[in-house]
């Protein structure tokens, strides 16, 4: 079942649920904002409000993510819940469209959308979702051990021989700098304070 677009004058004052498989492409979705095993499930609830109505759910499925540190791809359940707030576009405040309990929708952290009052698109909001949800850092385990800076080697796979370069240590560039200021000539500073003695004798 593809996701299906509402109309308002379907949704009762009690509420209606919808249970629905989503393709990701459904959701305009790139390759860089999500990939995905399988097609999406989406559970949902829409109730009607005093602007508009109130879509509330679960987005799940599995994700293909690749690591950013051993670059393999891997397979992460995901599984978001949401809640958006639909207004008419231009509905006064306060403006009554059905008989809905105040109460059950007191929270503030909803996200809004606008719509024409009729017709209930939800794709924009479901993607957004993903997106938001998505690991900015995406790592196949927590203790990934990444890839050999020398040959390349997935090291979660295999250990290679290679050595650690020399610059690996995060104390290495203070190391560097100390050298070179080992290395500096010792008599600039003693020869410019030899001057500036003489002058003040004569």
């Amino acid at each position: 079942m593809a996701l299906p677009i509402v109309q308002h004058g379907e949704v009762p004052d009690e509420g209606l649920s919808l249970t629905c498989l989503v393709q990701p492409d459904e959701l305009a979705l790139t390759q860089q904002e999500g990939r995905f095993r399988h097609d999406l499930r989406v559970d949902l609830e829409i109730y009607p409000t005093e602007q508009g109505l109130s879509a509330r759910g679960v987005l799940s499925g599995v994700a293909l993510r690749e690591c950013v540190r051993c670059l393999a791809e891997y397979e992460e359940p995901m599984q978001v819940t949401f809640a958006a707030e639909y207004r008419i576009k231009g509905q006064p405040k306060g403006a009554r469209t059905g008989p809905a309990d105040p109460a059950d929708f007191e929270d503030t952290d909803e996200d809004v959308y606008p719509y024409d009052g009729e017709r209930l698109e939800m794709a924009e909001m479901l993607r957004e979702q993903i997106i938001l949800s998505s690991p900015m850092q995406p790592l196949c385990r927590q203790d990934c051990l990444g890839l050999c800076q020398v040959c390349g080697q997935n090291r979660n796979q295999r250990q290679c021989s290679c050595s650690e370069p020399q610059d690996a240590s995060p104390f290495a560039a203070l190391r560097n700098l100390q050298a070179r200021s080992s290395r500096k000539p010792a008599g600039s500073n003693g020869s410019t304070l030899k001057r500036s003695n003489s002058s003040r004798t004569e």
